[in-house]
């Protein structure tokens, strides 16, 4: 055996390539569908997100860049998303786009980079309880199978790129309660936390939420209790630098404006069901209740002879299923805590971990199992679960894609505005290389972030005043984008009259008309702090709108970035270091 040969197979044994060719291919087969179809899928969320992306997509095309003000998504309306809405995670997704230049191209990646990592974290998580090779990899394929895995292929549901990480909110669990130097690391459990901070903030709450628990009964088992607070504490401060540029803004926006809220759900019918059928947004499916109800009954059973990790794991994994349906009063917290409607919205989001805890107690308890016999049939039963999910999977994806060439290529029109219902004009827009053509003909008039002048001038019905305000009117205006500002040019055409821009401000915006400063009569504002401009001379006017921050400004940025790569670069120092 050569050198080259010798390298290659140290590479296999330290790495596990054939772990990763097992989640590579599936992950592949997951998505074939669209990739054979070059279909794309216009879910419920796409048109929301298409905007999130387009707008990072147009600040790298142009070098326009602006944090806080949306100057190319959302109908150049200047409010303010990604900064409140995984401001990192929206850079690299629109950094993705730039680079492809396609939709379809997009999403292909995009999913398959959701699969994959989904697939990945599992396997780690799998591999520190000490599970098998084989164990590990079928967890691995279970979880890419799941419901929640694939929704933001389905249906471009961002919780998916939250729930891809969470095995690695739980393995950093573990590590609490084994607490030892070499496995509670504060840089390591920091970055887990920042990194789905970074992406999507209400996973990001679960997933505290779950390492509070773990933290507790961590602190309750171990004798080194000072070490390990500590420990946390330095992960925690950690963490406040690594996303200052998520809670600095969320501070001060929320705290200075009277913004609008996500739509408000009745949380006792978002709650999730076991059931006899196929899994869906309100139904755990057939196979999954089963496996759900086998660990937890065993956890009734034979409480005292599981392992500490598997009673820990299973105990969280019930709880989190609990909250997650409608055995937990729902109705009541309707009642008590109204702010939640808006806030969680579903309560089914919180089965997402519930599988990761559960699936993983299972494998701990059928792995556990003395005679050999049983635990293959074992073995099987779980293998043919995860088939079983993989290939509804795929069968979701082709059945979605086919929707593309209907009469209907839009596979959710829930609360959609068409510009035209013709499909080939919708199926051009969308392939061809203007990416904006799209999301000019397909709009949603959606209010979250948005704010108010005041809380009593909110409108009880923000999606009619939000297509009155950008979709459904002509205001006749010209946008145009100049560094971080956006410039609306429009004629007057007679003197001291006012006309209404499709822009909406905030407490730290700054307006100038003209190159100067509005005066407080010239300008008024609707319910979505859409204003209203008087002007003295007919003519062309321009007004500049821009976001001042109080204490954000790009050195900030770059310094949290800076640390973050910092990090990453000695992260890939130390795994290169394992597989040499």
């Amino acid at each position: 055996m050569n050198k080259g040969e010798l390298i290659i197979k140290h590479i296999f044994q330290k790495f596990n390539l054939k772990r990763f060719f097992l989640i590579f291919f599936v992950s592949l087969f997951l998505v074939l569908p669209q990739i054979i179809n070059r279909n794309i899928i216009l879910g419920n969320d796409a048109i929301f997100h298409f905007n999130r992306f387009y707008d990072s997509y147009m600040q790298f095309k142009t070098g326009n860049f602006s944090y806080f003000q949306t100057n190319y998504g959302f109908q150049q309306s200047g409010r303010i998303v990604n900064a409140l809405y995984g401001p990192l995670i929206a850079y690299i997704l629109g950094g993705i786009l730039f680079l492809v230049h396609s939709w379809l191209k997009f999403q292909i990646i995009v999913s398959y980079l959701t699969f994959f990592v989904s697939g990945y974290t599992m396997n780690l998580l799998s591999r520190k309880v000490g599970l098998s090779n084989r164990w590990s990899n079928i967890n691995s394929l279970l979880f890419m199978g799941s419901m929640w895995v694939g929704r933001w292929a389905l249906e471009q549901n961002f919780m998916s790129l939250g729930i891809m990480l969470m095995p690695l909110v739980v393995l950093m669990g573990i590590n609490l309660l084994n607490n030892d130097l070499k496995t509670v690391k504060i840089v390591q459990l920091a970055m887990v936390v920042s990194l789905i901070i970074q992406i999507h903030v209400l996973s990001a709450v679960i997933s505290v939420l779950v390492l509070m628990i773990f933290f507790v009964v961590a602190v309750l088992k171990n004798r080194n209790k000072w070490d390990l607070f500590l420990r946390c504490v330095g992960a925690g401060v950690l963490s406040l630098v690594l996303t200052f540029n998520v809670w600095g803004p969320m501070l001060e926006i929320y705290s200075s404006n009277n913004l609008y809220t996500p739509f408000k759900t009745v949380l006792s019918e978002s709650a999730i069901n076991i059931s006899t059928g196929d899994a869906d947004f309100r139904h755990i499916g057939l196979v999954i209740s089963v496996l759900f109800v086998l660990q937890i009954a065993y956890y009734c059973l034979y409480h005292s002879d599981m392992s500490f990790i598997n009673r820990i794991v299973t105990g969280i994994g019930i709880f989190m299923l609990v909250i997650s349906s409608n055995v937990f009063p729902w109705e009541l917290v309707d009642r008590k805590l109204p702010f939640l409607k808006s806030l969680l919205q579903f309560p089914i989001r919180f089965e997402g971990m519930a599988f990761i805890l559960l699936i993983l107690g299972l494998s701990l308890t059928l792995s556990s199992v003395k005679n050999e016999d049983v635990q293959k049939i074992a073995l099987s039963f779980f293998m043919m679960a995860a088939i079983f999910g993989l290939i509804q999977t795929n069968r979701s994806m082709q059945l979605k894609s086919e929707i593309w060439n209907s009469k209907n290529p839009v596979s959710d029109t829930t609360n959609m505005q068409f510009q035209t219902k013709d499909p080939k004009a919708i199926r051009n827009a969308f392939r061809g290389r203007n990416l904006k053509k799209g999301l000019e003909i397909l709009q949603k008039p959606n209010t979250d972030y948005v704010s108010a002048p005041n809380t009593n001038k909110k409108t009880e019905h923000p999606y009619y005043q939000y297509d009155k305000d950008f979709l459904s009117t002509d205001r006749k205006v010209n946008k145009t984008v100049k560094s971080d500002q956006l410039l609306v040019t429009w004629i007057a055409h007679e003197d001291n009259s006012t006309t209404k821009l499709p822009i909406t401000v905030y407490k730290n915006s700054v307006l100038k008309l003209n190159g100067h400063s509005i005066k407080p009569k010239q300008i008024t504002f609707d319910p979505l702090n859409v204003p209203s401009i008087k002007t003295e001379k007919k003519g062309k006017n321009t007004l500049s709108l821009r976001y001042s921050s109080r204490f954000m400004n790009k050195y900030f940025l770059w310094g949290v970035y800076a640390i973050w790569g910092v990090l990453l670069l000695q992260a890939l120092k130390n795994f290169l270091k394992r597989i040499r």
